[in-house]
């Protein structure tokens, strides 16, 4: 490989490979953003605010006039003979947190290549295109236990009978289609296949993302619960340390009556 070629490898695997990686890893990188964050550029950045604070704002929109407009104020903060030269880097645009205000303007946010609304909603299954199962998405109170219940009998139904299509005795899995005006002459229409087998994995599959829904619908009940749970125990915790505080205060006090009999 020669030093050219070695050199270009390094600067994809140092500059495009974290972006690419953001889109498709289950476990992406930090956003590429984070090399700028040195203790020299977050210096220059809190001169040039300082800078900024003592001048009339300017609406410089286009990038290249900011940056222009960033170096002559930081060359002019720095002094005209020092030797410190101004990075070439849109400080405020890299380096500055994003208006809060401006995201929830803007109804949303962009991470790890998908875009997440504010406030974050849960599609419900019409929306998805899914049928409803159990009627979750139109009935306002229903048990979910007995729900989960019945789609887990589903699943396992559907289940069983697929495993006893597939272990019937091999067969064309065809059927004869009459053909629309074959009354007279029944020996006319075409074998198509059968699509039993593939209508039951897609019950399967839209069992499954049910039950998936209802689990998520119930997280801040499953949460509260947990929380709850939780207290409950720090404080079990606390009175058992107390009740061990007071009776070790109550084997000193006794220690100490004896010792000054």
């Amino acid at each position: 490989m020669t030093e050219d070629a070695a050199g270009a490898g390094a600067a994809l695997d140092g500059a495009e490979a974290p972006d690419t990686l953001g889109h498709t890893s289950v476990f992406p990188p930090p956003p590429s953003v984070y090399r700028h964050f040195t203790e020299r550029n977050l210096a220059w950045l809190a001169l040039l605010q300082e800078a900024k604070a003592t001048r009339a704002p300017s609406d410089d929109a286009d990038a290249t006039a900011r940056l222009r407009t960033q170096t002559e104020i930081l060359a002019k903060a720095v002094g005209e003979g020092s030797e410190l030269v101004p990075p070439d880097l849109d400080l405020e645009m890299e380096l500055t947190p994003p208006n809060v205000a401006w995201i929830e303007e803007d109804g949303g946010f962009q991470l790890f290549g998908q875009r997440w609304p504010i406030p974050d909603i849960s599609p419900s299954l019409s929306q998805l295109g899914l049928p409803d199962l159990c009627g979750v998405d139109t009935a306002g109170s229903r048990d979910y236990r007995h729900a989960l219940h019945t789609l887990l009998h589903t699943l396992l139904q559907t289940y069983w009978e697929l495993i006893g299509d597939l272990l019937r005795p091999v067969q064309p899995y065809d059927v004869w289609v009459p053909a629309p005006d074959s009354a007279e002459a029944p020996t006319q229409g075409t074998w198509q296949p059968s699509s039993h087998i593939q209508d039951r994995l897609k019950h399967m599959e839209t069992t499954v993302i049910n039950f998936q829904y209802l689990v998520n619908q119930m997280r801040p009940a499953h949460t509260r619960e947990a929380l709850r749970q939780l207290l409950a125990a720090q404080v079990e915790r606390r009175r058992t340390a107390a009740a061990q505080l007071r009776a070790q205060c109550g084997a000193i006090r006794s220690e100490l009556e004896h010792l000054t009999m």
